[in-house]
């Protein structure tokens, strides 16, 4: 029996452009609960930036996987915590500070943004989607324990990859995974989702086989390969749907929607017979 789903937002839980979850996906998320499921975001955002994706309801947000496994939350408590190397961190800012149409940015507890290099205006779109919570541009970024991280490069694709691969060089203990458009997190050498997936995993008692994970992008390769009941949306990129055990609908048909749906009937009835083999229905296919 499934009792902990996790879902990657951009792309999965919700599709590109949308401002917030479907009312289906809030009620398929209720309904889950109701039978004693767990649910919560596995997310590069963490958990101050989700509330607007839910439309307030934190329920949908108190259990997270956050900032790519380096904070876990569970009931709104934080159970796990891990922040950026102070040392490489400024390293990564000199280099993207000086360079035309980039941005270094981080993230301060509760989700306020502090970011050096390019203005707001050359920001364009790009600022509401790295400052949900607001944020402050500075000559200099403030000194802080940073669990969150990550470069804005509105220049091209190519001078990105071209940042990254420098970044890269520059800065070996970390990674700069390009997960969405003109964004790159900022992320520690080794460490992925997964990790916190297995915090939470170990704070709640449960194995492989009770979690099931949805993800789109390479961000979520590590726990789509970890757990054994693993879901990649239609969407996907070829490597999540390689990774990944099943394949529901796209994030913009409420594909995870309709998987938390049938988790949450075959758990109704595997509490109501006293069992726990009772399998969702895209899990039977």
């Amino acid at each position: 029996m499934i009792k902990l789903a996790l879902s990657d937002m951009d792309n999965t839980l919700i599709p590109f452009g949308r401002e917030r979850v479907s009312q289906r996906t809030l009620d398929a998320i209720h309904a889950c609960q109701e039978q004693g499921v767990d649910f919560g975001p596995a997310t590069g955002r963490d958990r101050a930036e989700l509330a607007s994706f839910f439309g307030g309801d934190r329920s949908c947000y108190n259990t997270a996987v956050a900032v790519n496994g380096q904070k876990v939350y569970y009931l709104r408590s934080l159970v796990f915590e891990r922040s950026l190397d102070e040392e490489p961190l400024r390293r990564a800012e000199r280099i993207v500070r000086v360079r035309p149409g980039c941005a270094f940015v981080t993230y301060r507890a509760d989700g306020l943004g502090d970011w050096v290099g390019i203005s707001r205006e050359e920001m364009g779109s790009m600022y509401d989607r790295a400052f949900i919570s607001g944020g402050r541009w500075h000559e200099q970024l403030p000194v802080y324990p940073v669990a969150k991280a990550g470069v804005i490069c509105v220049s091209g694709q190519d001078q990105l990859e071209a940042l990254q691969a420098e970044l890269r060089e520059a800065c070996p203990e970390f990674d700069f995974p390009n997960t969405v458009v003109c964004w790159m997190d900022v992320a520690i050498k080794g460490w992925s989702k997964v990790e916190g997936v297995k915090q939470l995993m170990r704070t709640l008692g449960l194995s492989k086989d009770e979690v099931c994970v949805f993800g789109d992008a390479d961000n979520d390769l590590s726990m789509l390969s970890y757990v054994t009941n693993s879901c990649a949306m239609a969407n996907a990129n070829d490597n999540a749907k390689a990774a990944a055990r099943w394949q529901v609908g796209a994030s913009a048909d409420d594909g995870v929607a309709i998987a938390l749906e049938q988790i949450a009937e075959a758990a109704r009835q595997c509490n109501e017979q006293g069992t726990e083999d009772i399998l969702p229905a895209f899990m039977r296919q």
